[in-house]
């Protein structure tokens, strides 16, 4: 299949995506979403754009399946364990010198598994202590995944044995995530470029999330992060995502993959998404 960045043909399917499924990919980098579309359009036997929007058009499964694919659904229970260790060793202690309850935002939460693993180890660092942990993401399905709160035993590899031995119980094929654990997290749906951002964050995550988007709607949402947190707070991205501008975006490196809010830079060009 012939690959045009701007064909006639490729804006049909843009706008025809942002019609039924809601999704921009205007705000994707469009050779990167077009050599993976190339792939996913084959395994469907679409022979172009069209016929690949009019599959998605009349096919629930195949719309779901594409949603997420663009979204990219895949997780697991302390993704990275290096960076979480820190986060555990080094980040949280900063932040709850602040503040002894937390506030934290996992823009892109997926299946759970990543704002489950901020409640996990918090129950560790401050026993008992209740903090506020939201789990936002576009997917409304995975997010009702989420909310249910059950596992392929792959997925929680990398949780410290006592903690899976006290918090998961075997469920047929799968594993479950005990009530007090799932009672800690609140998940709701959000469109990073477009609905308006909460305030007050001590730690926001946004992982693996934004990797396709364009260099211009990554700026918006990190502009977006910076006003949603308190002054002394730190957002914490993917092992892929070094924000290079980010002196411009109001952040100063606090650790790698870490960032940490600047307070004087940053609020004259901040853009709340309505």
């Amino acid at each position: 299949m012939a690959n045009y960045i701007d064909s006639p043909e490729y804006r049909y399917f843009v706008q025809k995506v942002k019609t039924f499924a809601n999704i921009n990919l205007e705000n994707y980098k469009p050779w990167q979403i077009q050599r993976r579309l190339t792939f996913i359009m084959e395994q469907v036997g679409a022979k172009d754009y069209k016929a690949y929007a009019d599959i998605l058009a009349s096919d629930k499964e195949r719309l779901n399946q594409f949603i997420d694919w663009v979204t990219i659904n895949v997780s697991e229970f302390y993704r990275d364990p290096l960076k979480f260790k820190e986060l555990q060793a080094a980040v949280f202690p900063e932040l709850l010198k602040h503040s002894k309850q937390l506030k934290i935002w996992s823009a892109g939460c997926s299946n759970g598994s990543e704002p489950y693993t901020l409640a996990l180890m918090l129950e560790e660092v401050t026993p008992g202590v209740r903090h506020t942990i939201i789990g936002s993401d576009l997917d409304d399905r995975i997010l009702q995944a989420a909310r249910e709160g059950r596992y392929l035993e792959k997925d929680i590899r990398n949780v410290p044995r006592h903690l899976a031995q006290r918090f998961f119980k075997k469920s047929g094929n799968e594993v479950e995530l005990s009530d007090e654990i799932k009672k800690r997290v609140t998940f709701k749906k959000q469109d990073l470029l477009k609905d308006r951002y909460e305030d007050g964050f001590d730690l926001i995550l946004c992982r693996n999330v934004v990797i396709y988007f364009t260099n211009e709607a990554k700026d918006t949402i990190y502009r977006n992060f910076w006003a949603s947190l308190k002054e002394h707070g730190i957002f914490f991205v993917g092992g892929a995502e070094s924000i290079l501008n980010a002196r411009d975006l109001g952040f100063q490196v606090f650790r790698p993959f870490f960032y940490a809010k600047t307070p004087d830079v940053g609020g004259s060009h901040v853009r709340k998404a309505s």
